[in-house]
């Protein structure tokens, strides 16, 4: 009883490891080699336990196992129930239309060189082009750009 567990186990545990390479782990070949190698070894262990033709079934069995179950993991449908199917329609925030060139705002934070500017009632990303601003400073906005505006230090 014990020689049909160990021939089982052995074979199944291949198969797990072989499905993981293929499925899992691509190209890292360490459980590709180590499943074949389970698979190889259970079937090996049948022959030595149960003789010839014992062996000649248990590897037929095998045979059909592996292909049905690598059958069944690689279809379509299977994989559908665990594929995420969600689709990204958000965009990134841009600089509010109401901020212009010569506009002039206040530091939220330091900039250096990046940081947060208010103009007006927009809070946008701005990067400074007279090095590093500190704080609660008075800034002019040079160029607005997609996603950040460009700003200089204006003296106080």
């Amino acid at each position: 009883m014990m020689e049909w567990l160990i021939v089982l186990m052995l074979v199944l545990i291949g198969l797990v490891l072989v499905i993981l390479e293929f499925l899992v782990f691509p190209g890292v070949n360490v459980a590709g080699i180590l499943g074949f190698i389970c698979i190889v070894a259970g079937l090996c262990f049948g022959y030595s336990y149960y003789g010839m033709p014992a062996g000649h079934y248990i590897l037929g069995a095998t045979v059909l196992f592996c292909g049905g179950v690598t059958w069944y993991a690689l279809r379509s449908s299977t994989w559908k129930r665990l594929r995420l199917d969600s689709a990204v329609d958000a965009t990134v925030g841009g600089v509010e239309e109401s901020v212009h060139a010569g506009d002039i705002g206040v530091t939220q934070g330091r900039l250096a060189p990046m940081g947060n500017v208010r103009v007006g009632d927009a809070l946008v990303e701005a990067e400074s082009v007279s090095g590093y601003i500190d704080a609660n400073r008075t800034v002019e906005v040079v160029k607005v750009l997609r996603n950040k505006i460009i700003v200089k230090s204006k003296l106080n």
